[in-house]
């Protein structure tokens, strides 16, 4: 995450994140470099639909698309850069396993990156257990956002 730091704070960018399958790993990987407070606002960990419901007003779509949507993903990535005011927002809504969860498979995850008014969905399939799946969708995200400030 240093690289994604340093770029960041290179575009005078700042980045907030929503998560639902990483429960907080993407926040926690950013504060774990010294200096990220000058460019990380902070995050949500919707990990139950109840907080979906609440915090992101994801009623409509959680009865309609999922949990495990693009449509979600948007919802998370738009609703936290609104709150927080910052120029990035990441989110993460998937099913790290081991179960089939809303008739989704296992490692299905959907991501949105939206960089101040530009949008980007992903829908990635990754293998792996719980953790690997989880770690996989993080590194990817980094690698992304990297690539789109470049």
């Amino acid at each position: 995450m240093e690289e994604l730091i340093l770029k960041l704070k290179e575009k005078n960018k700042t980045i907030s994140c929503c998560e639902s399958l990483t429960g907080g790993m993407f926040a926690s990987s950013i504060v774990n470099v010294s200096g990220a407070s000058s460019v990380f606002v902070g995050g949500f960990v919707t990990y139950m639909d109840k907080a979906k419901e609440i915090l992101l007003d994801g009623k409509d779509i959680l009865k309609d698309k999922g949990a495990i949507s693009k449509e979600m993903a948007y919802q998370m990535a738009y609703k936290v850069k609104e709150v927080l005011k910052s120029d990035i927002a990441i989110s993460f809504t998937g099913n790290a396993g081991p179960f089939a969860s809303e008739g989704k498979e296992v490692g299905l995850v959907y991501s949105c990156i939206i960089i101040d008014q530009d949008v980007y969905h992903f829908k990635d399939h990754y293998k792996g257990d719980r953790e690997s799946i989880r770690e996989q969708c993080i590194f990817n995200s980094k690698k992304r956002i990297l690539e789109f400030l470049k």
